[in-house]
């Protein structure tokens, strides 16, 4: 049996530490070829319907939290547990499967610079980043990078002895701050970074 290695960060903290509840973020799929608009349950329900429909591209749409991201043919859509997070992975590279996923945040009256110290800016090398018991900062650096949607960042993370390279990307839409995150891993960061480029390519802040 292969041994599929999924990288992915545990995030179950940051939503309850912004104050967030729970409730129905308006996601929606958009075929941009047909423009047939649907909701989905789940997963295996936006397969479904996918199949139903006939659809090659979709777009997922967030109204709540106002984005859209077209989703790449090869981009597998997870189940994330909570509308907060929308997320898949990547095509498999040396037995490892990279993620990207759009993490939300109600803004609550904070303010952009106060969410990016949140995510990132806090981090010093050698502790542990706030939004996490299991991850410790190992470097940080910005980049130039998406700066005409916001913020973005090269960072680096030890969990278990695990080193990952990950890429943030904040940004500020009418109602909430969105942190994109690509994960993965040293071997893999290169390999998959034409995809997260592809990726962001297709998203869109809603006006």
């Amino acid at each position: 049996m292969k041994l599929i290695t999924v990288v992915i960060l545990t995030v179950g903290v940051f939503c309850q530490a912004l104050g967030q509840n729970k409730g129905d973020s308006g996601q929606s799929i958009l075929d941009s070829t047909t423009v047939k608009y649907d909701t989905y349950e789940d997963v295996n329900d936006l397969e479904r319907k996918k199949k139903e429909l006939g659809l090659d591209q979709l777009t997922y749409i967030d109204s709540t939290f106002r984005y859209q991201v077209a989703i790449p043919e090869w981009f597998k859509i997870m189940e994330t547990g909570t509308p907060y997070i929308f997320g898949g992975v990547l095509p498999e590279v040396k037995g490892i499967e990279n993620t990207i996923a759009i993490k939300s945040f109600s803004k609550s009256g904070s303010t952009f610079e106060e969410f990016e110290e949140y995510v990132v800016t806090h981090m010093i090398f050698g502790q542990k980043v706030r939004w996490s018991d299991s991850h410790v900062s190992m470097g940080k650096n910005s980049t130039i990078e998406y700066n005409e949607i916001g913020k973005s960042y090269n960072v680096y993370l030890m969990q278990n002895k695990l080193m990952y390279y990950c890429q943030y990307v904040l940004i500020e839409t009418e109602t909430a701050y969105l942190w994109i995150d690509y994960t993965s891993t040293q071997e893999t960061f290169d390999s998959n970074k034409g995809k997260f480029d592809e990726f962001m390519s297709g998203f869109e802040v809603l006006k």
